[in-house]
Parts: structure tokens; C-alpha cells; sequence
């Protein structure tokens, strides 16, 4: 009997037809025999809205209490879906994180996961049922709740499917697969079929919403096969892989080829004269960071204006001084083996991108990284999807 670990992200859920929609699906291959184990998200737009109520109440919510409030999100979700797997006659439970054994750290909503000890699940699976688990929660070792932070439900999937040993770690979206680029951007992307650890890493780390590069690492380190798929109609999508990559089959043996392109939008650059205190104000940092650099003393963090008021405020309390802030930036990303060592190569992308106004440009062994002005990106994810993967 094969174990699979389904994650169903917000849009997945985002309504009690598609609820229903999933159930009626999972009931079909309940009893076909797998062992299934869901996670699942909030409902699509639930967190903001639960985000929203908190800071209208307090300008700066206490970040244990968010978490309190937040975990609502994925609970609910949790139970619906257990109600429509009972309306489909099949026997299941839903669980917490904290209930899944989801252990972690306690740093509150962005928490790392320590360890996993989910016999529960296992108990419950020997008894025949699904198990429906609570994503994006946790629970410290002084029993706090706690969140995992952006692309959290990934991650406990993920987790999950190295504990359980599973055969399999599906995670479903709005969409039927990874592609060369954003489907609601670029009019002709292409669907991966499979994806190699590395590029996946490489799209997540540079902005791709398919999958969080925490869950990838996880994937990575132990070995679990992870397919993402589209929810609503289950059909094979993008697999995971360790193999060599087929886009390679064909092409001359030392051509540059991209890949993928990825991006990140609506981004803040603070620039901070690296101190002593700006040292000890890292050393205790909870925020997501998307990137950050050190260039003559100044440090730069590039991170999604979400966290613009509570950074502000962090910032202020620790009376950090000369902050300069940039807004409305974002990364295009292009990756492709080899393509950051391409002086050509990075000539070419940047004559197509004159008119669009290149900040920066950074480049590794697997990436060519553009700073652009925001108002650019579909523009500019557009024509370097024409040129260097849609007319090659």
C-alpha cells in the first residue's frame, strides 16, 4: 500500500464547490487502496482577511498572537474538507500541525520545523482513514502555536512525506504544472513535464509561486518525489526529478540555454549602513528576505513590501539611523546552466531590455538576475520569454 502526501493550496480550496470537487476526487483513490494524507491551506484570500482584522485592531500585532489568529485560516480548511470526505462515505480525521507532530522553533511566524513526530497520523492511517492535516502550523518545544511563514503548507507537506516515508508528495495549484514563466504573464509558456531538483530550487529561489524553496530543499535532502499538479483536474503535471534534464537533449553540448524565468514584484530595497547594530538586529531577524547584498559598507534587503510596516517599525525601535528606502523594484530572473558565466549572453539580455530601464544586474552559476523598475515586469518577462525560449 503505497503512502501519498496531497498539499491543496488556497485557490485549491478556496470554495465549498471545490471542496467538494477534491473530496469526490480523493474518494476515488481512497478506494483504489493508497494510504492518503491531505494538507491543506487556508482558503484562498482567508489569511489577508484574518492579517487585515489584526491590524485594525493594533498597528503592531504581537507576533504570537498572529499566529494564534492566523492558524484559524488553515483549521477551517482542515475541517470542510473532513466534512465532504464524510459526505463521500469515506472515514477520515483532521488533524493540527501541532496535533500532526510538527515540531519547531519558536520564532513566531516564520518558524523553522526542528523535527517530526507524527505517530498519529500513522495510527490513524493503519486504521484505514485519511488524515486531513492542518498546513502552514507548528508547535514549539514550550508548546506554542506557531507558523511556518510564506509557503508554509509546502513545507509541512514536504516534512511530512520525509517522516512518513511516503512514496509520493503531490502539491496542487491553480495551475497544471511549472512553466517556463508565469502563465498569467507570458501568452505561450511551456509546461515542464519534469524538472530537475536544481532548477526547481533555482525557479523557487527567484520568485516562482509553485512551490516554496524551503519544501524543495526538504525534497532535495531526503529524497521524497514531489509532483505538482492542477486541482482541478488531477491530471499528471511537473515531476521533480534527479535526473538529467531532457530540455538539454538535442542542443549543442555547451549551449546556453534558458530554462526558466522567474520573478519577483512589488519589492522595497532598504539600504542600511552596516553597524554594529544593524549586525545585532540580523542576528535576530524574523522577516522574510528575498535577497541581500554588502557593497562599501552599506547593506542592502530586498523584501516584499508586505513588510513594510513591521520592518519600519523594527527598524525605528532599534533607533537604526540613515535608512534609505526604494519602492516599486523587481528581479527578473533567467536560469539556465551556465548562463551567469555568458558575458554574450548577458550583453544580449541587456540590449533587450534597454527599454526597460536595468538597474542591476547580479549573476550566478545558474542565473542572470535583473532589477527592474516594477512598472516593467510583464514587458520584460514577455519579450525575454519571445526571444530566448519561445523562438528558439
Amino acid at each position: 500500500m503505497a503512502i501519498i502526501v496531497k498539499k491543496f493550496g488556497g485557490t485549491s480550496v478556496g470554495s465549498t464547490d471545490l471542496i467538494r470537487n477534491i473530496a469526490h476526487k480523493i474518494a476515488a483513490e481512497y478506494r483504489a487502496g493508497d494510504a492518503l494524507v491531505l494538507v491543506v491551506s487556508a482558503m484562498a484570500k482567508t489569511t489577508d482577511r484574518l492579517s487585515g482584522l489584526a491590524y485594525d485592531i493594533s498597528q503592531h500585532p504581537s507576533r504570537r498572537e498572529m499566529d494564534m489568529l492566523l492558524t484559524a485560516g488553515e483549521r477551517i480548511s482542515m475541517s470542510l474538507l473532513s466534512l465532504a470526505l464524510i459526505e463521500e462515505g469515506v472515514a477520515c480525521i483532521s488533524f493540527t500541525g501541532s496535533q500532526s507532530g510538527i515540531i519547531t522553533d519558536d520564532k513566531h511566524g516564520n518558524a523553522s520545523i526542528l523535527k517530526v513526530n507524527a505517530f498519529r497520523i500513522h495510527e490513524e492511517l493503519a486504521k484505514g482513514k485519511v488524515v486531513i492535516v492542518a498546513g502552514f502550523q507548528g508547535v514549539s518545544a514550550a508548546k506554542e502555536i506557531t507558523t511556518l511563514g510564506r509557503g508554509g503548507s509546502d513545507t509541512s507537506a514536504v516534512a511530512l512525506a520525509c517522516y512518513l516515508e511516503a512514496d509520493k508528495c503531490e502539491i496542487y495549484t491553480d495551475v497544471d504544472g511549472v512553466y517556463t514563466a508565469d502563465p498569467r504573464i507570458v501568452k505561450h509558456p511551456k509546461l515542464l513535464r519534469e524538472v530537475s531538483s536544481e532548477l526547481m530550487l533555482s525557479l523557487c529561489y527567484n520568485g516562482s509561486k509553485v512551490l516554496h524553496p524551503r519544501a524543495v530543499e526538504f525534497a532535495c535532502k531526503y529524497g521524497v518525489q514531489v509532483e505538482v499538479k492542477s486541482s482541478f483536474t488531477f491530471a499528471p503535471g511537473s515531476l521533480m526529478t534527479s535526473e538529467k534534464n531532457s530540455l538539454y537533449k538535442d542542443k549543442k553540448m555547451e549551449e546556453r540555454i534558458v530554462t526558466a524565468i522567474a520573478h519577483k514584484d512589488k519589492l522595497l530595497c532598504y539600504r542600511l549602513p552596516y553597524t554594529d547594530g544593524v549586525q545585532s538586529l540580523l542576528k535576530g531577524w524574523q522577516h522574510e528576505v528575498y535577497k541581500y547584498a554588502l557593497d562599501k559598507g552599506v547593506l542592502e534587503l530586498f523584501v516584499e513590501a508586505k513588510y513594510e510596516t513591521e520592518i519600519d517599525y523594527v527598524l525605528k525601535t532599534n533607533r537604526l539611523e540613515n535608512v534609505a528606502k526604494e519602492a516599486d523594484l523587481c528581479f527578473v530572473n533567467l536560469i539556465g546552466m551556465g548562463l551567469g558565466y555568458d558575458a554574450a549572453f548577458l550583453a544580449e539580455c541587456l540590449q533587450l531590455c534597454a527599454p526597460y530601464g536595468v538597474l542591476r544586474s547580479i549573476n550566478t552559476e545558474r542565473s542572470v538576475e535583473l532589477l527592474l523598475p516594477s512598472q516593467y515586469l510583464e514587458t520584460a518577462v514577455s519579450a525575454l520569454h519571445k526571444a530566448f525560449i519561445e523562438d528558439k
